[in-house]
């Protein structure tokens, strides 16, 4: 299986806003297929966190068994397609997410798994709860993925000094800031502080959550301080799921090392580890042998 030729092709995405964004869709040659799988990656990030270009990656891992896998570029990061169209996290949830599940529906004709990591699982599960198809989710496997705890600097009233650095520059400046590969777009830092700022003060976005049913598998890891295990935990409290499962990744769960916010998905002992528990969740709910 690790084996398999992994078949790799980009695409834009055209929303009706008329923004647009990028995907990538990798496929294994020879394997059985079960279902889809979108990801989405968080903040300061972007499609290679799922998939290097040399095909490493979750996204290739989960490709090999059977799942072939949508990771989604969104608009306004260094090489997404250029669109005029206002780059905000709220667009891409109520635009973009809706025209990728209706491409992933008629290219595959199957529901989808959706995967995201950090902020990439906020927009998963709110797009799930509030835009997508809900018959064609399949299920949500959220890495690190909360807004409720921590996040000083998107919270009031540091987020004041967030909005004001992107203004001025004209972007966020991420990579400067060692905090990932992606400089973020002044509309998606505006959404981000928004989100976390008024998700914590009006129960309007806790109780949008509540309308998802669709299977959960959250993992935090123990050792996360951008965003830990119990914000996480509190987050996926907030889903009407009964099939629901909460790990927390670390030494006193039995894991090999108390995993961080990155290392979650993309360390070599996430490879061992959380990479093959991800898929043995899937196999069981998409009724793969």
């Amino acid at each position: 299986m690790a084996d398999s030729e992994l078949s790799v092709q980009n695409e834009v995405v055209e929303a009706t806003d008329g923004g647009c964004c990028r995907i990538t869709v990798a496929e294994a040659a020879g394997v059985a297929t079960h279902a889809p799988v979108v990801m989405l990656p968080g903040m300061f990030t972007g499609r290679r966190f799922w998939l290097s270009e040399r095909g490493i990656g979750l996204a290739a891992f989960l490709a090999r068994r059977g799942y072939p896998a949508i990771v989604v570029q969104r608009r306004g990061l260094s090489d997404s397609p250029d669109c005029d169209a206002r780059a905000g996290l709220e667009e891409h949830l109520a635009y973009d997410l809706p025209a990728v599940q209706a491409v992933v529906t008629q290219r595959f004709g199957a529901s989808a798994f959706w995967i995201g990591h950090s902020f990439g699982g906020v927009m998963a599960a709110r797009a799930a709860a509030t835009q997508l198809d809900a018959s064609r989710i399949a299920g949500l496997v959220l890495f690190a993925s909360q807004y409720e705890v921590g996040k000083r600097m998107l919270d009031w009233p540091g987020q004041l000094l967030t909005r004001g650095l992107a203004r001025a520059i004209g972007s966020f400046p991420a990579r400067a800031a060692g905090l990932g590969p992606e400089n973020e777009p002044i509309a998606a830092m505006h959404d981000a502080t928004e989100w976390v700022a008024r998700g914590r003060r009006d129960p309007a976005l806790r109780e949008s959550l509540a309308a998802i049913t669709a299977p959960v598998l959250a993992i935090s890891g123990a050792g996360d301080r951008v965003d830990p295990s119990r914000g996480c935990e509190r987050f996926v409290s907030h889903f009407s799921s009964a099939d629901k499962t909460f790990v927390t990744a670390g030494r006193a769960s039995g894991y090999s090392v108390d995993f961080d916010h990155p290392g979650i998905v993309i360390s070599k002992f996430a490879q061992a580890e959380i990479w093959p528990r991800v898929a043995e969740w899937l196999d069981k709910r998409a009724g793969a042998d």
